[in-house]
């Protein structure tokens, strides 16, 4: 037994949720297996798909930004914007592919796209 004035796991038993005032919590180990996860559908095909061409283009990307003939201040400039896209495919893919897109649609047409 541990006293009113420990923490709850200073000894002993662990204190229950009834005389710790909570309602059930949800732990990390009350997570399912990943066994038992549902197969992959289309979309996460899909997902997975746009992921690798996004990664293939920002790599593409980088190394024609590198190769440019510009200040460093440019090329500093550039590698932050394609930094921003890889940003942005963390939360919107969609978005970071058509920000991506108008990137290299900026350079064949010869302007980079510096802002």
């Amino acid at each position: 037994m541990h006293r009113r004035h420990e923490p709850p796991y200073a000894g002993g038993e662990p204190a229950s949720e009834e005389s710790m005032g909570r309602r059930s919590e949800r732990r990390i180990d009350d997570r399912p297996d990943a066994t038992s996860a549902p197969a992959e559908g289309p979309d996460d095909q899909e997902v997975a798909a746009l992921h690798a061409l996004v990664a293939e283009r920002l790599k593409q990307a980088h190394a024609r930004v590198h190769a440019l003939n510009v200040s460093a201040d440019a090329k500093t400039a550039l590698t932050r914007q394609l930094l921003i896209v890889s940003e942005t495919a963390k939360r919107d893919l969609p978005e970071a592919a058509r920000r991506l897109s108008r990137f290299v649609h900026d350079l064949d047409e010869g302007h980079p796209p510096l802002d």
